[in-house]
């Protein structure tokens, strides 16, 4: 068995090293074609839009559907082929289509992890980071949008969309067992997507006959002539002349080009580009761009308010039932032959079985929206031996081969809870006025004790779940080794799940609010005060959704769509007014006003 498992692991390890060569050689052939391509149609478009991610690829097709001219500028470039395989998404982190963020230590949290820093994944490709995510679909919950989007069901995503949204195709025993023991806990089992309220269910995804769908599809599915995509380009930042966008000056391979837009420069670069990009144009906090000798043009508290979901709990629960996500069926040749064929099998799972959002007991309000989220998972970082899952996630190599290392040959599950609306708040800001530096990334993980409080009620429903009919008939028990740094602590005691939870503090991929709306933004998604320059993305959320942000983004991007095509109209609608008026309308430059209203 021992030598099995070896050749298992040599042989996966020989597989991922291969797969990253294709990644790698995939990239240059595309940038090698760029290069040689590489024109610009014209210089002058209806909108530009900046990021080909989650929302920005969906506005730039739909506005180019209307007949707007549109311009789409990615830092990335197109996908290679087969990137569209569920189970490889751990591969792409960390891969040349990803930007490989990562946050300053943590002084509070992130203790397990290299240096004290969290990894933060986000797309570098056409796509964005819903071409690296787990597929997730999850609508929130009705209160997330009350405030600031309350139509929001005019634009849920529904099965006819051109968005493609199907359930899992494939499971393991795992999920039937969580269900019943949810039930055996009183929690709700059924479609929170579409009750929208608490309860569990097995995962919905984004997905299309077992394959990954991502945004970057719709911009392919129509031969759309008025929207040009440039790709490996960098943009360096938004051209502003008395306090109105008129388009942007980006670098490809060298070359700085300068494109104006006649209605609209549309930022969708993401919490951590778009606050950036904005910095970089002298719109943020003054002091700041003072010391970075940016010239300010609009002092606004750009890159604060950055909030991200949390999750803990990796690896905890031991199985005495094999579950069939392990090396030994990933790599069977049936799985690829029912993939490709069939659109079936073990290939098309993303690693995530079950969802489910409850109100944790700290949360008195049982009408509120839920704070806690579990993620079920029928393995660990452990399952692949420490080949991709311990650096994709950031462990420490110490902290791996004292905990983890010893449930290589055990049968484990995760069941992750996670914070689903933190009070600890952190920021971004600028290294340096250079464009090509990342900026600094300060989640200010559990800085607040209520923070980790929730998330040890997180733990003790965990507890309560293993505990189960259901799942004893699984052999579930908790995993009960000390973690490493908090052996002082008596072991299951309340301050060892506090030193545990400061320790395995993981991102769930899902941070947000960096020019939040109310703060940076209005409801139209304008940037105070400048004149056609917009932002929809993640950045723009008020508080985070109670769930994944994919469908939320989404949702989102055909709202800000639709509050766009409005305002054009509006402003054609007052053009007309204002030519049908005396020669003073001119002289007084009134007909400013009536066509940028504010």
């Amino acid at each position: 068995m021992l030598i099995l498992r070896f050749l298992i692991f040599l042989t996966s390890g020989t597989l991922v090293f291969l797969f990253t060569c294709y990644v790698n050689l995939a990239y240059l052939l595309d940038t090698y074609v760029q290069w040689f391509s590489f024109n610009i149609h014209e210089t002058n478009y209806d909108y530009i839009v900046v990021g080909a991610g989650t929302s920005g690829a969906i506005i730039a097709a739909k506005l180019a559907e209307d007949g707007q001219s549109v311009l789409l500028v990615e830092a990335g470039g197109k996908a290679a082929p087969f990137l569209d395989i569920p189970l490889l998404a751990p591969l792409l982190q960390d891969s040349i289509y990803d930007w490989q963020y990562v946050t300053v230590p943590q002084s509070n949290a992130c203790k397990a992890l290299k240096n004290n820093q969290s990894k933060w994944p986000r797309g570098k490709i056409l796509g964005g980071t819903s071409r690296l995510n787990y597929m997730t679909y999850v609508r929130g919950h009705p209160l997330d949008y009350d405030k600031w989007f309350p139509d929001f069901n005019d634009y849920i995503v529904e099965k006819n969309d051109s968005i493609k949204i199907e359930k899992s195709r494939w499971h393991t025993d795992l999920v039937n067992a969580i269900l019943m023991s949810v039930l055996e806990t009183n929690e709700k089992v059924g479609n929170i997507n579409e009750d929208l309220d608490t309860g569990f269910m097995k995962v919905q995804l984004f997905a299309d006959d077992g394959r990954r769908w991502s945004t970057d599809n719709i911009l392919f599915e129509k031969h759309l002539h008025t929207l040009h995509i440039v790709t490996h380009a960098q943009v360096d930042k938004v051209l502003i002349k008395s306090n109105k966008a008129t388009g942007i000056q980006f670098t490809k391979f060298g070359a700085i080009s300068k494109i104006t837009a006649n209605n609209g420069v549309i930022i969708s670069a993401g919490v951590i580009g778009s606050p950036k990009l904005l910095m970089l144009s002298g719109i943020g906090p003054r002091k700041h761009l003072e010391n970075m000798n940016i010239e300010v043009i609009k002092d606004l508290p750009v890159g604060k308010n950055l909030m991200d979901h949390i999750l803990t709990g990796i690896d905890l629960v031991r199985l005495k039932t094999n579950l069939p996500l392990g090396m030994i069926n990933a790599l069977n040749p049936m799985a690829a032959f029912n993939y490709f064929l069939f659109g079936k099998g073990p290939w098309t799972s993303p690693g995530i079985e079950v969802l489910g959002t409850f109100h944790s007991t700290l949360e008195t309000n049982k009408s509120s929206r839920p704070d806690l989220q579990l993620m079920i998972l029928p393995l660990g970082i452990s399952t692949d031996h420490g080949l991709v899952l311990k650096d994709a996630m950031g462990i420490s190599d110490k902290v791996y081969d004292k905990y983890f290392a010893p449930l290589e040959n055990d049968n484990v599950a995760t069941i992750a809870p996670v914070l689903l609306h933190p009070k600890s708040l952190g920021e971004i800001l600028l290294r340096s006025n250079d464009p090509s530096d990342d900026p600094l990334i300060d989640p200010n993980y559990l800085s607040n004790k209520h923070d980790v409080n929730t998330l040890i009620d997180g733990i003790q429903y965990l507890k309560k779940l293993i505990n189960t009919t259901a799942m004893k008939e699984l052999g579930a028990s908790l995993y009960k080794k000390s973690f490493p740094g908090c052996e002082a602590n008596e072991f299951d005691s309340l301050e060892y799940w506090e030193c545990y939870i400061r320790h395995v503090s993981l991102t769930a991929y899902h941070p947000a609010g960096t020019c939040r709306m109310g703060d940076v933004v209005d409801t139209s998604f304008r940037v105070y005060n400048i004149i056609n320059l917009y932002v929809v993305d993640a950045s723009v959320l008020p508080s985070l959704p109670s769930g994944n942000i994919n469908a939320p983004l989404i949702m989102m991007a055909k709202k800000a769509v639709h509050v766009l095509k409005q305002r054009r109209n509006k402003q054609l609608h007052n053009f007309q007014q204002c030519n049908s008026k005396s020669q003073l309308c001119y002289t007084f430059n009134i007909c400013n006003q009536f066509c940028y209203p504010q």
